[in-house]
């Protein structure tokens, strides 16, 4: 993972951040420095929240008494925290990142790129028309299907001349392609 050394809104780098906006939101503790904190998440009368510039992360902070990391980042954001002062730092690992212009994710564009893949994976061994057939099945299904011919294309002759005609085939060469499948061990 690439270090998080960008600029937060105010155009502060991470320690200008850590310093100035974070801990000027928190109470010092009987300890407390620029570093160490009252952690807004439990009763805290020590110094027990550690905030520095990380490594890898913007920000990163450690409760001494054990308040979780997402916790704190959400305690730290209704004081008023801006997430691009936080970093990725407490986001669970599927959340959009600060910074990010993804706005949800479309069930129907999840389910057309499962369909991609799928219709990549198809062996190339197949006849044109059996190949045709399969990708035919794969974009009526609902994304999930597996790229098998041998689940794809149906066994059933009606069946397999319903999906033909769907893709396409012309009818002469519908119990020709099916007769092809039974021989290859379709069924």
């Amino acid at each position: 993972m690439a270090p998080d050394k960008s600029l937060c809104i105010h155009e502060r780098d991470p320690l200008g951040c850590s310093e100035s906006c974070l801990a000027a939101l928190l109470e010092r503790g009987t300890s407390g420095d620029k570093h160490n904190r009252r952690c807004p998440v439990h009763d805290d009368r020590r110094a027990s929240l550690s905030i520095n510039p990380g490594t890898i992360h913007r920000i990163v902070w450690h409760c001494g008494a054990g308040c979780s990391c997402e916790d704190v980042r959400a305690a730290l954001e209704s004081l008023g925290a801006d997430p691009s002062c936080l970093g990725r730092y407490g986001l669970p690992k599927r959340l959009v990142q600060p910074g990010m212009r993804i706005i949800g994710h479309d069930p129907v564009l999840v389910a057309d790129s499962k369909r991609l893949a799928a219709i990549a994976k198809i062996p190339r061994y197949l006849n044109g028309w059996l190949y045709i057939m399969c990708v035919q099945a794969i974009i009526e299904g609902d994304g999930d299907l597996a790229p098998d011919p041998f689940v794809l294309l149906p066994v059933n002759a009606d069946d397999f001349y319903a999906l033909a005609k769907r893709a396409g085939v012309e009818r002469r060469y519908r119990y020709e392609l099916y007769k092809r499948w039974l021989k290859s061990g379709g069924c």
